[in-house]
């Protein structure tokens, strides 16, 4: 079983933040992110709307950051907590004990149950690279 000081869950804005800022204020400490998504994409849906980014594929966060901040990158889904015993499962078999475990899994967009939010015009945009 591998061990990490920090676990962090999310790979999106507040996991990179918290993985990247932890890392560089505890540089001796061994900084874990686990996130199911292949890719990742800036997190600010206004240029998609918009159509200011032109392709997705120019708004990837690449997977560089972590390592160049000395942050291991685990691409799986995390299926279990055991906070007793201070471990991680995940879908693809691993099991991650952890010291801290940090916690940001981010949103998911919805059609908020609001008058017109049925109308035309009102849009949910996912932010997954194959959707935009």
């Amino acid at each position: 079983m591998e061990k990490a000081n920090v676990l962090v869950i999310g790979g999106s804005a507040a996991g990179l933040v918290a993985a990247i800022s932890c890392r560089r204020r505890n540089p001796d400490k061994e900084v874990v992110l686990i996130r199911k998504e292949e890719q990742v994409l800036v997190p600010c849906g206004i240029p998609y709307i918009f159509g200011t980014v032109g392709s997705p594929e120019k708004n990837l966060i690449p997977d560089a950051l972590l390592s160049n901040n000395g942050i291991e990158l685990v691409k799986s889904e995390v299926t279990n907590i055991d906070r007793e015993k201070k471990t991680v499962a995940t879908s693809n078999g691993d099991v991650i004990g952890y010291d801290k475990l940090i916690l940001a899994t981010g949103s998911l967009p919805i059609r908020l149950p609001i008058d017109g939010s049925d109308k035309r015009n009102v849009f949910v945009a996912s932010k997954d690279v194959a959707y935009l």
